[in-house]
């Protein structure tokens, strides 16, 4: 992918970043989209330390006019765009009776439409070149779910049916939409939630969380990021149309209480 241009959103910490940390090390010149503009920096700088061509474009996905002048600064300085991945993502845990209007609404603008809106400003670039590849972050919630997460899972299920239908749509322009599905993550806010917590409880809570996880533990970013850089390969140049779940193992076990 030496070369390849690739925007990614949600870039500055978490998911994102482990998605731009492969991408840089694969050869792709890679803009950064997030709205906290420090940390994105920071990252940027960070990222492209031991090389590698980057930049930071502060951007708030839930807005069409900063997706429309990302895409612009991204063409403005590398030339086109090869990969788009659509990985910002935010999200609430309610009981249903406690869900507000105005917070679904944010969850579905950014995790939802977000995506639709950049890939449409993306969409004239692939199809000049008859090529590229899109992938779409959804979660495992979209699958198997919990209590609570009622408006999450519908968001992130949304999610997988869009990739599914806009394979087949834009598939006549060599263009090809994949979804992926993380289960849990570790990310900047789960870490500052196990450093906020004593060291002898720490151990703990983390077995707590990765109990139900078949292989123990839960996923760095970068071993996202080692999907999203084969789905947007050449290695899976016959792949469209799929929803890939990176769990652990998580959604294809039953429990001894069954």
């Amino acid at each position: 992918m030496i070369g390849k241009v690739a925007i990614v959103t949600g870039a500055a910490g978490g998911i994102g970043r482990g998605i731009v940390e492969v991408l840089l090390r694969e050869g792709c010149r890679v803009a950064m989209l997030d709205w906290n503009e420090e940390a994105g920096h920071a990252a940027m700088r960070e990222l492209t330390a031991a090389g590698g061509e980057a930049v930071f474009i502060c951007t708030d996905v839930a807005k069409e006019e900063d997706l429309q002048e990302a895409v612009n600064q991204t063409v403005s300085r590398f030339g086109d765009i090869h990969i788009l991945v659509n990985n910002v993502g935010t999200h609430y845990y309610r009981p249903v009776e406690q869900i507000p209007s105005d917070e679904f609404d944010r969850v579905l603008r950014t995790d939802l439409k977000g995506q639709l809106l950049l890939i449409q400003q993306v969409l004239p670039h692939l199809k000049r070149n008859q090529s590229g590849s899109i992938i779409n972050i959804a979660s495992v919630h979209a699958q198997v779910t919990l209590p609570g997460f009622s408006s999450y899972a519908a968001i992130k299920g949304g999610v997988t049916a869009m990739s599914r239908s806009l394979a087949l749509e834009l598939a006549p322009f060599g263009i090809r939409i994949n979804c992926v599905l993380p289960g849990l993550t570790r990310n900047i806010g789960m870490d500052r939630y196990l450093s906020s917590i004593a060291a002898d409880e720490r151990k703990t809570r983390e077995a707590e969380l990765t109990r139900n996880i078949p292989l123990g533990r839960m996923a760095e970013p970068v071993e996202i990021g080692e999907l999203i850089a084969f789905l947007a390969s050449d290695k899976a140049a016959y792949m469209t149309g799929s929803s890939l779940v990176i769990d652990g193992g998580v959604s294809v076990r039953l429990h001894n209480d069954y």
